[in-house]
């Protein structure tokens, strides 16, 4: 594979990794600012339960569209290294999904909260 087509996938993987650190995962206590009314508890269950449910079946979408452009470039290259960028390219396409998801899932849960009249700050 070209080592341009290489450099970019790398340097894909070092920005979804740095990306990744400020991703605060879902199951994460909620930051407050003030006293927590009554019902608290039962609201945060069924945010987070709602939360859950954001972006089933992206992270798949983003491996197979990332996987082709992956094949495609590799293509480009030579018809042996399309297999390469196409497992390259999923990869990196499931991980952007997956920190996409995860950034979707954190936000849906404070905003529910806040809807819900709690001082959610993050």
């Amino acid at each position: 594979m070209n080592s341009r087509i290489w450099t970019g996938l790398c340097g894909g993987f070092l920005v979804l990794a740095v990306s990744a650190c400020d991703t605060v995962p879902l199951e994460a206590p909620l930051q407050v600012s003030g006293a927590l009314p009554s019902g608290y508890a039962n609201d945060e269950t069924q945010c987070r339960a709602e939360a859950r449910r954001v972006g089933q079946g992206h992270i798949g979408k983003t491996a197979a569209i990332v996987g082709t452009g992956g094949a495609l470039g590799g293509a480009l290259e030579g018809h042996d290294k399309a297999l390469a960028g196409a497992v390259v390219g999923a990869a990196v396409g499931a991980a952007i999904g997956d920190a996409e998801v995860k950034q979707a899932q954190r936000n849906y849960l404070v905003r529910c909260m806040q809807q819900r009249g709690h001082p959610v700050t993050g």
